[in-house]
């Protein structure tokens, strides 16, 4: 299927309607418990978990237990003065259907290449599960949408030409896209650093003249350029968003584990998007998590800490020192917001990958109700805890409330 074919098919899909249960309103929680390893527990029982909305624990009203051989449990609990509230079928299909979404307008040529292997990897790794596989790398015009078991060289074959289309910055004032956000913003102590940064990068262009009119002209330079930056990491972003919606509508027709791998460099935060939280809520509709894996690879020293900028290191204008963590902020807020794992820091792409896949084979969806609306939007926080000691668990952090319940 070609990649105007495959958007149309995800364009196509509507949005699923926010009411998960028949004879009750549930918020259904996807969920993953891993050991001190990080490796992947099974065989859990409802009485095992506990759920809070925003700190108050809500009875757990339906438990569903999932293993690579299907659904084990399905035990809906009944719940004094309501009934017996529905519950996720035991005859469903464990069987996983996949978007992998190659962001490759958020790659370098270098992380694209680095990557294709692990990607060859994981279309392996589904055929053996009898998984449903949706490639998508957009820039790059790569659309499939098969099963890897009958198709594994088509597969193949569209890995291939995947290309990462992201340049690195090379110009008199190079700035990251969390700098230009911050910049375009408004954000004084940012556009500061970003004026040193030239003055300090540009001692020629710098030389004679009034060392405070100097300064403030670099100012100006920074902020129309941190605008412009910013206006194309914005419109990156909503195209990713756009992709990843669809997805999103596509799984939701789709039976057994349902889930989205999202390969990329990632994307800054940003207090201006309104965008982020449909996602958080059709993932919640959908009951599928966004994971991410950061393909930068490991992080390395800052770009101005190499020998051409060896003085750089106690400098105004250099860059801060989580700024490698902060160019992605926006899409691990994403994966953490919807129950999926952030991977980062790695040049182990197969490794990190494989993680990803283990967790669509053994996992639990447990649904309770919500409160009553409180009248007032907002971000509702959810918190699973297990009560084992030396377990952990991945799930979603919340969901976004418009004032009314989920219907």
């Amino acid at each position: 299927m070609s990649l105007a074919l495959v958007s149309q098919a995800i364009a196509q899909q509507p949005a699923p309607p926010l009411k998960l249960g028949v004879e009750t309103r549930l918020v259904l929680v996807d969920l993953v418990v891993l050991d001190k390893s990080d490796k992947v527990v099974s065989g859990l029982t409802q009485g095992d978990f506990v759920v809070r909305e925003d700190g108050k624990e809500r009875p757990i009203v339906s438990f569903t237990t999932f293993t690579r051989s299907g659904p084990a449990v399905a035990a809906p609990v009944e719940t004094p003065g309501q009934g017996a509230p529905s519950a996720p079928p035991a005859t469903q299909s464990a069987a996983a259907s996949t978007v992998l979404f190659v962001d490759d307008q958020q790659l370098t040529p270098q992380d694209a290449a680095r990557l294709l292997p692990a990607l060859k990897k994981l279309v392996d790794v589904i055929a053996e599960q009898q998984g449903v596989l949706m490639l998508v790398a957009p820039a790059s015009d790569v659309g499939l949408a098969d099963q890897p078991a009958k198709n594994r060289a088509g597969f193949r074959e569209a890995i291939d030409q995947i290309v990462g289309r992201r340049v690195s910055d090379r110009s008199d004032l190079p700035i990251s896209d969390a700098e230009a956000i911050l910049a375009d913003q408004g954000d004084s102590d940012v556009i500061q650093r970003l004026a040193s940064r030239f003055v300090y990068l540009n001692p020629s262009a710098n030389a004679g003249g009034n060392q405070i009119y100097r300064f403030e002209m670099a100012k100006d330079m920074a902020k129309a350029r941190a605008t412009e930056i910013a206006r194309e990491a914005r419109l990156r972003r909503e195209g990713a968003y756009r992709l990843l919606n669809g997805s999103l509508n596509w799984l939701s027709t789709r039976p057994g584990r349902r889930s989205i791998v999202m390969v990329s460099g990632g994307y800054a935060s940003d207090k201006d998007d309104r965008s982020m939280r449909e996602i958080v809520n059709r993932s919640l509709r959908a009951n599928v998590p966004v994971h991410f894996l950061d393909a930068r690879g490991l992080q390395g020293m800052s770009r101005f800490l190499g020998a051409e900028y060896r003085e750089a290191l106690e400098h105004d204008g250099m860059e801060a020192p989580l700024a490698f963590s902060e160019e992605a902020a926006g899409a691990s807020g994403l994966a953490a917001d919807t129950g999926g794992l952030y991977l980062r820091n790695t040049n182990d792409m197969e490794k990190g990958l494989a993680r990803i896949v283990d967790m669509t084979a053994t996992y639990y969806v447990l649904g309770y109700e919500p409160p009553e609306s409180r009248g007032k939007p907002g971000f509702r926080k959810i918190k699973v805890e297990v009560a084992k000691k030396g377990l952990k668990v991945t799930a979603r952090r919340g969901y976004f409330d418009d004032g009314v319940l989920p219907r």
